[in-house]
């Protein structure tokens, strides 16, 4: 066995180790959502609600709309970070090490969303927002490094790496542009997160079209 061939076979084992982590970590964050967001029914006084727990949930409708979106968001990460670690086949400490970085500011979005769950200051969605951006930023970064240090698998066709970046560019250039419509209100933020990936995806698909047509 070569050395190169025992740091490739470490390097698999240090990738599928880190996974394992990411997902058992993303998967916590997963249920402390729920734990903050749906509405407390210790002391039952939805009792006394006309339709008890369902009445509950109706008055909670803004706060389950934010967990919607907060899980959504978590979910969103977990699944591009998975997608920029599908094509690897190792991975070393550089690489882990921006890999753990991207879930720290994963851990801080879930800070500003738990300690201000009514968004009544503007630096909670502001946080979320550059929290998410740079995560995402960093994973794409981990990405390009990894590339090229030879990580990815070199059956993987170029188009299929180029589709999982632009895949995961999506959710941190729409936490950069959802900064500044925090600032206009909670609720322009919240319908940013709808809006936003849907403007992205379209600008990006009308590019092609018009390099084309530009072509002699």
């Amino acid at each position: 066995m070569t050395v190169e061939t025992s740091e490739a076979r470490q390097g698999g084992k240090r990738l599928r180790r880190l996974q394992t982590f990411l997902d058992v970590a993303y998967a916590v964050l997963f249920v402390e959502f729920f734990f903050q967001y749906l509405p407390r029914t210790e002391d039952m006084a939805w009792e006394a609600l006309p339709y008890g727990l369902l009445s509950l949930l109706i008055e909670s409708s803004v706060d389950i709309l934010r967990l919607i979106i907060a899980v959504g968001l978590t979910l969103i990460s977990w699944n591009l970070t998975q997608k920029l670690l599908g094509p690897l086949t190792q991975t070393d400490a550089k690489h882990t090490t921006l890999a753990l970085f991207q879930l720290i500011f994963v851990c801080m979005f879930l800070f500003f969303a738990i300690a201000d769950p009514a968004l009544e200051s503007v630096s909670s969605p502001v946080g979320q927002s550059i929290c998410l951006a740079i995560s995402g930023f960093i994973g794409l970064g981990g990405f390009a490094y990894a590339r090229k240090k030879g990580f990815v698998d070199p059956e993987l066709p170029d188009e299929k790496i180029a589709e999982a970046v632009r895949g995961a560019s999506i959710e941190p250039t729409t936490a950069l542009l959802n900064t500044g419509l925090a600032f206009v209100g909670p609720g322009a933020w919240t319908l940013g997160w709808f809006l936003i990936p849907v403007a992205v995806v379209q600008i990006r698909k009308r590019l092609p079209s018009k390099r084309k047509a530009s072509l002699p």
